[in-house]
């Protein structure tokens, strides 16, 4: 997991061009692993692209029952619904390359 923050923080120094505390990002307790947070702003991250694909494939077909009552909210905000349609973006770290969608 740690590989992911590391790549998921270069990936936002890189597009804000702006130092930052890794430490700031925060990995999801629902979908561990995957979903991150950075402020407002979630991002995807996998080092396997059909990890990240099946993910995907997951949180679209969730409906709010899914849910527990307490998340319901947030993961069915429409930047979730719309995750289908975002771009993935690839970032090689120490020669490993990871995916991420910003949704």
């Amino acid at each position: 997991m740690k590989e992911k923050i590391s790549a998921l923080g270069q990936y936002i120094v890189k597009q804000t061009g702006k130092n930052f505390n890794f430490k700031m990002i925060k990995p999801d307790g629902y979908y561990k692993g995957v979903l991150f947070s950075y402020g407002a702003d979630d991002y995807l991250v996998s080092s396997d692209r059909v990890e990240l694909l099946s993910t995907i494939e997951l949180i679209s077909i969730k409906t709010s029952k899914d849910y527990p009552a307490k998340l319901v909210r947030r993961y069915t905000h429409s930047k979730f619904d719309k995750i289908g349609k975002k771009k993935e973006d690839a970032i090689v770290i120490n020669g490993v390359k990871f995916y991420i969608i910003k949704l």
